[in-house]
């Protein structure tokens, strides 16, 4: 789904605000779980179960997913929560 939105966007379509807003929170999401499958992953090898991840994989892995989650966080809120984001929209639709 994502993708698709991606090739609409590059070929100028004008996707409407509710969908934008949907993927924006899908990749939050995403960065969230994967944020989550770390932590997991850490703990379970801390309390000695089974794990085949190198730490050094969990801590980078957590670094980028959260990394990731920051960036698309900055960009919902400047997007979809500011009144900038707001005053521009306005003078697109005018």
């Amino acid at each position: 789904m994502m993708y698709s939105y991606y090739a609409f966007r590059a070929m100028k379509y004008r996707i409407p605000k509710w969908i934008q807003v949907t993927v924006t929170m899908f990749q939050l999401s995403q960065m969230g779980v994967g944020c989550f499958v770390n932590y997991k992953a850490y703990i379970y090898k801390e309390n000695g179960i089974s794990c085949e991840v190198a730490y050094s994989n969990i801590f980078w892995s957590f670094v980028m997913y959260a990394i990731y989650f920051g960036l698309f966080l900055h960009f919902f809120i400047v997007s979809y929560l500011s009144k900038k984001s707001d005053e521009n929209q306005r003078k697109k639709n005018n």
